[in-house]
């Protein structure tokens, strides 16, 4: 085993350990419920649970970053603006626009520190960050769907962020990640089906925030040294670290818009609720999607050591891209069949 992973097993045991006994805690002595929303925003589980999924998230970064030996400042101001905006949507409802100031502001700080590097103009690449950030936190937000979906979801691309950038990545930043991990897989032993508590706005807005920040360092760097300009092979591992949550928000948005509905409402129409319309498990459509995620992070593996040895060819690209259509057709498929299920 790398030795430099067995410092971070370490950690993620801990805070798992730690986050159990927290999870426990929380559940017994605090009751928060989320409220009602909307009578437009139908849950697909409509049983009340107590939200406090994100508070234990953030006391576990919190904690983490009191005990870092470098504690980043600009990580926890918009990790705290993101999951505060969150808590506060959790118990007393914000309207979109509020939701998007507060997506804004943590764009605007996590942007002032890293930027994706697409092209030699600072300012389309300043601008494609900030809608990146913002499209992100939402994408995640709403993949928060069903019981033990986000969680899986992340856990698997927090995994991906670890194996494939070990080294270049900052050890600081692997420190955080381990923490989180731990803190999601203990999470997951209250949410998965039938769940025992949610995470809430607070949570997924969090742990967008993180992956945000996450994916600028990690999954934007795929490119060809020396060469300037818009190169297409850097959205690929982007593409796949978050396929799951892309291919959710993308497909929704655009079946809502076929139906005149806003976006901005909750709904019966995720792609996790139609897998389970085509005859899935809530339990079956978790591990399909997980598994897909699993894959995607394995291609990123082999692209990696491709790319360091210095065979990537064209062709390779558009494996990738075929790889990517066929997650997209098949899910897509499903999606419809579930649709055709529900109005039969």
């Amino acid at each position: 085993m790398n030795t430099s992973y067995e410092p971070l097993i370490v950690l993620g045991v801990f805070f798992l350990i730690f986050s159990l006994v927290l999870n426990n805690t929380l559940l017994k002595y605090l009751k928060f419920q989320a409220p009602q929303k909307s009578k437009l925003q139908i849950r697909w589980n409509i049983s009340k649970k107590p939200t406090l999924g994100g508070i234990s998230f953030y006391i576990v970064f919190l904690i983490a970053f009191v005990y870092s030996s470098h504690p980043t400042i600009s990580l926890l101001v918009p990790l705290s603006i993101a999951f505060g905006f969150g808590l506060i949507d959790d118990y007393f409802v914000l309207s979109p626009f509020f939701k998007l100031l507060g997506q804004s502001s943590v764009a605007l700080l996590i942007g002032n520190e890293h930027t994706i590097h697409l092209v030699e103009s600072n300012v389309v690449n300043t601008v494609f960050t900030f809608f990146w950030i913002i499209g992100l936190m939402n994408a995640i937000n709403m993949l928060d769907n069903m019981d033990g979906i986000l969680a899986s979801t992340v856990l698997i691309i927090l995994l991906i962020a670890l194996i494939i950038r070990p080294e270049e990545s900052s050890l600081e930043l692997n420190f955080y990640i381990a923490c989180i991990m731990g803190g999601l897989i203990s999470f997951l032993f209250f949410n998965w089906q039938p769940a025992k508590m949610y995470m809430g706005d607070s949570g997924s807005q969090f742990l967008g925030a993180f992956l945000a920040w996450i994916s600028i360092q990690y999954f934007w760097n795929f490119r060809e040294m020396g060469v300037e300009g818009l190169q297409g092979k850097q959205f690929l591992v982007p593409i796949l670290s978050f396929i799951i949550p892309l291919i959710d928000t993308s497909t929704v948005i655009f079946f809502r818009m076929q139906q005149g509905i806003s976006p901005f409402v909750g709904g019966k129409d995720h792609l996790t609720h139609h897998l389970v319309y085509a005859g899935f498990s809530e339990r079956q459509t978790v591990v399909l999607l997980s598994m897909i995620s699993l894959l995607s992070g394995m291609i990123i593996f082999f692209m990696e050591d491709i790319v360091r040895t210095n065979h990537w060819r064209n062709m390779c690209s558009i494996i990738v891209l075929i790889y990517i259509l066929l997650v997209w057709l098949f899910l897509q498929i499903m999606y419809e069949k579930g649709g055709k299920k529900v109005l039969s």
